[in-house]
């Protein structure tokens, strides 16, 4: 599975996704799953370092089905606000052209066409 957006991650949705990971398991339980010390998610906790791409990509393969639904909201907020901010910049340079709005286009119709998503009577708009 391609996880490169783990590489966009912000240092604070990092934080986050390990607080989501402690809501049910301890420090040390915590620091076994994702192979760090348990010094190592103290201080990712307190924002004195964060967790590498690859810790978060353990996160990923070690959460549960409801830790995946909460993490992958950190995930999009946190890529949507900088996607957000990248289109803003863009719009005030005068850089919007055919080609960003028809890739925006694909992506919003591969979500809606996805069966997932139709399954879930979710409507995107």
């Amino acid at each position: 599975m391609d996880l490169r957006f783990v590489h966009l991650l912000s240092k604070d949705a990092r934080r986050k996704i390990i607080e989501v990971m402690l809501t049910r398991r301890s420090l040390r339980e915590l620091s076994s799953i994702l192979d760090v010390t348990p010094t190592a998610i103290s201080k990712y906790r307190s924002g004195a370092t964060h967790p590498s791409d690859e810790v978060i990509s353990r996160v990923l393969g070690g959460a549960n089905r409801d830790e995946l639904m909460e993490i992958s909201r950190i995930v999009f907020d946190d890529l949507y606000s900088g996607f957000t901010s990248f289109v803003e910049w863009m719009h005030e340079k005068g850089l919007i052209d055919g080609y960003v709005l028809e890739r925006i286009r694909r992506l919003v119709e591969r979500i809606e066409n996805d069966p997932e998503v139709r399954r879930s009577k979710i409507v995107v708009r």
